[in-house]
């Protein structure tokens, strides 16, 4: 008897799912996105477990029916779960992550670790034999700064086992899978091995991907980043020195500029070989220049049809956040749509939302000043679109766009924050609460135009900011 994909899922719930009401709230004049955003908010939290695992307070984020999380799910899927109020169970998945790295596995971790708090039986057989992609503890470390600029929690900069993690997969972990030196991490042999993969793409196999390479950027910048809030910069300045460099290398050695695309891997005979879909990770991790970034959209959206539902889900994010707000809202509804195949797999629930509040709302959280940047991308469709009891620090707000001229921001509770009101605009000028100051220029990751507004907001109050006309 053949048992559909979905049913699958529908059995596994009926066996554990435990589906609690997030506060978080989206509405809108695009009936589309409205009823995407109820389906992922309800789909998502059917995959949360808070009971008495072993493992302790868990959400689904692997192949559903294995009852076990993921490194790659995870960090995909953390901002999902930090606004419908899973902070602390993105700590704790976290944390098992980086207590697994091991000297006895080379510097990897478990790939995928289930309810009983073990290795996944299905990836691990022991330390000499299991399954890792070698971009997974870059990945983790990127996750982890951004849990911080979320919560606030200092643990996420200085809890000794996160940071262990860090140093670990930024040195001795580099190392390990570098046995040349040359400064590029490598697959474990010649031939196919599923322990150290050296990309996240899992259908074929080279020496080295360029996915691997941004991860590396990424854990160098994002751990740069960490050691400048713990008061360490000459530290801070090396780890920033080496992300440079590889983020050259990369613009450089591995960008193709009449196909407009980068090489995805060096294969072992020293030949490259090229998937597009893969590039939305370089968009992610912020590796591709403002003035390439529109070509690499298009490349991605040029082999939609060929994607599978995994890396459909990096899209929406990446198409809003470099400036295609129609093909980002079109990609949305396609990922939240019911005919999508495979659309209960728990990554794409998740990133809905994550796409939704920092794609189209454009919601950035700064930890450190305590700083709230939001920017609207509604299409000219889209009228107006509020999201309401945003979980952010120790504080919740609303935020409304009403199309791209007015914004508005509600610090429901906690302590005081910062709000930067950003919109495209080419004239200066802002209008605050009625009263009209000049604002700051900036651009966007797309390198399109912005003008700002930098405003105290207490709690319990209320402030719109519009362009003055």
């Amino acid at each position: 008897m053949r048992i559909t994909f979905a049913a699958l899922i529908s059995l596994f719930l009926s066996f554990g799912g435990h589906c609690q009401d997030a506060k978080i709230t989206f509405a809108s004049d695009d009936q589309a996105l409205v009823e995407g955003f109820a389906w992922a908010k309800k789909q998502a939290m059917a995959y949360v477990f808070r009971g008495n695992d072993p493992v302790g307070h868990w959400y689904e984020a692997a192949l559903p029916g294995r009852e076990a999380f993921c490194m790659r799910d995870v960090s995909h899927q953390l901002v999902g779960a930090q606004l419908l109020g899973l902070a602390d169970i993105n700590k704790n998945l976290l944390s098992k992550f980086a207590g697994a790295i091991a000297r006895s596995r080379d510097w990897c971790g478990y790939w995928e670790i289930d309810k009983w708090n073990r290795p996944a039986p299905v990836d691990y057989e022991s330390d000499a034999d299991f399954w890792y992609n070698l971009p997974a503890n870059f990945d983790i470390i990127d996750a982890c700064y951004r849990a911080w600029l979320w919560t606030g929690d200092s643990a996420y900069l200085s809890d000794p086992v996160f940071v262990n993690f860090y140093e670990k997969s930024l040195n001795e972990y580099v190392r390990r899978w570098d046995p040349d030196g040359d400064g590029l991490m490598e697959g474990n042999t010649g031939s196919p091995t599923r322990r150290g993969l050296s990309s996240y793409n899992e259908e074929q196999f080279g020496r080295v991907g360029v996915d691997l390479l941004a991860g590396q950027y990424i854990g160098n910048l994002r751990f740069a980043g960490m050691l400048k809030l713990r008061g360490k910069p000459a530290e801070a300045r090396e780890y920033l020195r080496r992300a440079e460099r590889i983020c050259r290398k990369i613009n450089t050695e591995w960008w193709v500029p009449g196909e407009h695309l980068y090489h995805h891997y060096i294969e072992y005979d020293g030949n490259w070989l090229d998937d597009k879909q893969m590039m939305a990770f370089l968009l992610r991790w912020n590796v591709v220049p403002a003035d390439r970034a529109s070509s690499v959209v298009d490349q991605l959206i040029s082999v939609l049809p060929q994607t599978g539902v995994e890396m459909t889900s990096y899209l929406p994010l990446e198409t809003y956040r470099y400036g295609r707000a129609e093909d980002a809202r079109n990609l949305l509804v396609k990922l939240v749509s019911s005919d999508l195949k495979r659309r209960e797999y728990p990554e794409v629930s998740y990133a809905a939302i994550e796409a939704l509040a920092m794609g189209l709302m454009g919601i950035q959280p700064e930890a450190a000043s305590w700083t709230i940047t939001s920017i609207s991308r509604l299409t000219p469709r889209i009228h107006w679109a509020v999201l309401d009891h945003i979980p952010v620090w120790s504080n919740e707000v609303k935020i409304r766009h009403d199309g791209r001229r007015q914004s508005t921001l509600t610090n429901l509770s906690g302590r005081a924050i910062t709000w930067e009101a950003r919109f495209y605009a080419q004239k200066p000028n802002l209008r605050v609460n009625g009263v009209t100051r000049k604002g700051k220029k900036g651009k966007d990751e797309g390198g399109r135009l912005t003008v700002a507004a930098i405003v105290r907001v207490n709690a319990g109050e209320k402030c719109t900011v519009a362009i003055d006309d």
